[in-house]
């Protein structure tokens, strides 16, 4: 079986910890009593969910060897993030598009094992 490249690993780990992001910022809005442009905070659970599902899309794509859906997700995170005005979610799914055009990670994603 052929070894997932690190790079890969780094888009798949910024990913893995964007799911937690939007519940540790709930807990700190919600128990300092903060507020950001009037956004309510059930709006971050609600992009946590979001990132949950396109995570899980994600490893997905990565299992099935799917280059294309591989980047469609980052695209998605950008779409997740924008109601919310998710910044670092934005900035993680750039950096992690941008890593899916490494050429190991089009070679891995993109090799197709002969399964007789």
């Amino acid at each position: 079986m052929e070894k997932k490249p690190i790079i890969l690993r780094v888009a798949f780990l910024l990913n893995a910890l964007l799911m937690f992001l939007p519940f540790i910022f709930y807990y700190i809005f919600t128990s300092k009593n903060l507020q950001v442009d009037g956004l309510e905070p059930i709006h971050m659970i609600y992009t946590g969910i979001g990132y949950i599902l396109s995570f899980a899309l994600m490893v997905t794509s990565i299992l099935r060897r799917n280059l294309i859906a591989f980047r469609s997700v980052f695209v998605l995170v950008i779409l997740i993030s924008l109601p919310t005005k998710a910044y670092i979610g934005m900035v993680f799914a750039v950096v992690s598009l941008l890593l899916s055009l490494h050429k190991k990670i089009i070679t891995y994603l993109t090799y197709k094992p002969n399964l007789i």
